[in-house]
């Protein structure tokens, strides 16, 4: 069942200057109810364009965007908020430095209720909900509600951010390279969480990443950008028995080019 479909959708930037950038050159793409899609491609070839159009932060030239069969195409970013949440490749863009883990989760369980946090404190009942979802990561965050998040690793403040985004299960979660800015290992663990929570909620996900490795290893489907339009989509078996050599000759193949050494990272 279809979720979320973009149709023909054109973002120019600085449109009539000398620095005019077509970005999105007429998407098309449509996701199924419980798909969790990688999406690659080089520098420049509109992936960041396409999670911000999603998402309501870039306003598209042309085409529509449809949550449910619903155009978000005049919603403002607060609004889709409530039923897009997304995770940032920068830990701290996820999380209030200044706050206490607690303070942040009930930022994200208070989402849509004009004022509330001003309205009451937080109660045990919320208390009780947090410490729940903060213990399925394992990573013992449910006994520091009262620690502020600057005093948190970046794994664990992306880790709180990925509690944060699904506790209210969005129909839609957008994962812009939240993994990029860490270590390997802590990568790893992020990216380990991430699909047990994708998978035990059923989330509808689109996740960007430069990594091919973890572009085969998770999600159901991968699609793949070349100057603002998806050039390949591959899904299930076909995606599983893919391997990065693989990866590369078919970007050739739909492009003409060959990938940059940087334009995406081996685990």
């Amino acid at each position: 069942m279809s979720l979320l479909t973009l149709t023909n959708i054109h973002k120019t930037f600085e449109k009539g200057t000398v620095n005019e950038n077509h970005v999105l050159r007429g998407l098309d793409l449509d996701i199924n109810q419980g798909d969790f899609i990688s999406v690659i491609g080089g520098n420049g070839a509109g992936k960041s364009t396409l999670l911000n159009s999603i998402a309501g932060v870039v306003d598209i030239d042309q085409g529509d965007i449809l949550l449910e069969g619903e155009s978000l195409r005049k919603e403002p970013v607060a609004k889709r908020a409530k039923k897009i949440s997304r995770v940032f490749q920068d830990p701290r863009m996820g999380t209030a430095t200044n706050l206490t883990i607690e303070e942040n989760m009930a930022i994200a369980y208070f989402r849509g209720e004009k004022r509330s946090l001003f309205k009451k404190a937080v109660t045990d009942k919320d208390r009780a909900v947090f410490k729940t979802a903060l213990s399925e990561l394992g990573l013992g965050l449910e006994d520091r509600l009262k620690t502020d998040a600057a005093f948190l690793s970046g794994g664990q403040r992306q880790a709180l951010t990925l509690a944060m985004a699904t506790l209210l299960r969005p129909k839609l979660l957008l994962l812009d390279e939240h993994t990029a800015a860490l270590d390997p290992k802590t990568s790893d663990m992020v990216m380990a969480l991430t699909k047990k929570i994708v998978e035990e909620q059923r989330l509808t996900t689109l996740m960007i990443t430069h990594n091919m490795e973890h572009a085969i290893a998770y999600g159901n489907r991968l699609v793949m950008l070349y100057h603002g339009k998806i050039v390949v989509d591959v899904r299930g078996e076909e995606k599983t028995s893919l391997t990065v050599a693989q990866l590369m000759d078919l970007f050739h193949k739909n492009s003409g080019e060959v990938l940059a050494d940087d334009a995406l990272v081996l685990g």
